[in-house]
């Protein structure tokens, strides 16, 4: 793919101009639209100009003087009117007697205009006929006037609503632009949080898009230098350890088989006691490095092969082991299971490598004659195993760091032989599956409690 070169391409508000560019053009082709509208409904007599009331009336006038009687027919469109005596009285008309009491005082102070209205006078005989009209378009349509708002308003309404549209629609437009052009730092950003550190982002065209996706290329080369380097140290590590823990079990094979010879020859009680003492620990040396080895193996493994494994099957499996293991002790197995699924989807030997430790460590920690319970619960598409010892319970600094490499924790809880690598051990299997596991104390009993999740699938 073509990498990201510095410097290059439209700047970010040379991208928002356009837009504001596009915007201010559809507003005016917006403004024109209405314009010619209007223009054609005038020129159709949609709608009336604004001195159409003021023009009738003009044709009107000597009508309304030298008629008999003035009638509703005679007064133009759009215009209301009253008939009053020359003593002021209201005798008829569309007016209502407050409104020609209020024209009749404009006509005596001479006055043609109140706020927005303006007034005619048409002298009569004995009265005069009061008309009263508005210098504004109106719809030539009565049920246009009745339902709509005056032209002036539906023309503003219809500008208003139009740049609403306009915008919105140019904003949506630019929006997915802009997304576009940054769905390389998205799709970036995504590998990355999945850790995986092979690919380049294409030009977006955007100078400022482009210089944040400089800084991610720069950061994925240093990000993919660092874990090659960290990558290559903790290897280099684990065959250390591995080659160390192997060194040593041909000299610990010969100092066991000595002393295991010494035992047949005559020797004294002390001889006897210190031959005892080398035997006993470096049995205790030959199993802590065969740990060491398990540890280092089981981290450089890239991954087995999960398979289907029948639940019910697995759990018989656990159960007679910890008879097994419980026996020495004397103490009570007690196994119980909820909801569970057929089978589940995984690494058979390393998973029931991981349940082992937990059941060992709960049985070392469990006084004779006690009890060890294993729980197991099916839940949706996951499942609980949860192993209970009857022991002191994790200490506070236990519940943060049993499950670090090595941390053998308090003396009063741990054995001789104990390690701090089982419950390390464990955990490192249950990530490999993509589990959790969990240490608590049981509100109960107040032993320990070690809980793994894990999907099914």
């Amino acid at each position: 793919m073509e990498m990201i070169k510095p410097r290059k391409g439209t700047h970010l508000h040379t991208f928002f101009l356009r837009y504001l560019f596009f915007l201010c053009l559809s507003i005016i082709l917006l403004g024109a639209l209405l314009i010619g509208l209007f223009m054609f409904a005038f020129s159709a007599t949609i709608i009336l100009p604004a001195n159409y009331a003021e023009t009738q009336i003009t044709l009107a006038k000597d009508r309304i003087a030298t008629s008999s009687e003035v009638t509703d027919d005679m007064i133009p469109d759009l215009v209301d009117y009253a008939v009053i005596s020359n003593k002021g009285e209201f005798l008829s008309g569309t007016l209502t007697e407050k409104e020609a009491s209020h024209a009749w005082r404009l006509k005596e102070k001479g006055e043609t205009k109140s706020n927005v209205r303006f007034y005619a006078f048409v002298e009569r005989e004995q009265e005069v006929c009061i008309l009263r009209y508005g210098l504004a378009p109106e719809y030539r349509s009565p049920v246009m006037r009745k339902y709509l708002p005056n032209p002036q308003l539906t023309a503003l309404l219809l500008f208003i609503i139009g740049v609403i549209v306009q915008a919105t629609v140019l904003a949506v437009h630019f929006g997915r632009r802009l997304k576009r052009k940054m769905l390389g730092l998205q799709e970036a950003i995504e590998k990355i949080q999945h850790q995986n550190l092979d690919f380049h982002i294409k030009p977006s065209g955007i100078r400022e898009i482009d210089d944040i996706a400089l800084s991610f290329e720069q950061m994925k080369e240093a990000l993919n230098t660092s874990l090659t380097q960290q990558w290559q140290a903790e290897r280099a590590r684990r065959e250390q350890i591995s080659a160390l823990a192997h060194d040593l079990k041909t000299p610990l094979t010969i100092i066991r088989g000595n002393a295991e010879l010494l035992l047949d020859t005559v020797q004294d009680e002390v001889q006897k006691e210190y031959n005892t003492y080398i035997l006993k620990n470096t049995l205790e040396i030959e199993k802590f490095t065969k740990q060491l080895m398990n540890i280092s193996n089981m981290e450089q493994s890239v991954g087995g092969v999960k398979t289907t494994v029948e639940l019910a099957s697995f759990i018989q499996q656990l159960e007679q082991q910890m008879k097994a293991l419980a026996l020495e002790k004397n103490l009570e197995v007690s196994v119980e299971k909820d909801k569970l699924p057929d089978a589940f989807m995984i690494e058979e030997e390393l998973f029931y490598r991981a349940l082992l430790n937990l059941i060992v460590n709960a049985i070392e920690h469990t006084p004779h004659n006690s009890k060890v319970t294993l729980f197991v619960q099916g839940e949706a598409d996951i499942i609980h195993f949860t192993v209970m010892d009857s022991g002191a319970g994790f200490s506070s600094q236990d519940l943060k760091r049993a499950t670090k490499q090595f941390y053998r924790g308090d003396p009063s809880r741990n054995a001789a032989d104990h390690h701090g690598m089982g419950l390390y051990i464990a955990e490192s299997i249950i990530q490999k599956h993509g589990g959790t596991l969990t240490l608590a104390n049981d509100s109960i009993t107040g032993g320990g409690k070690v809980i793994i999740t894990i999907a099914t699938s």
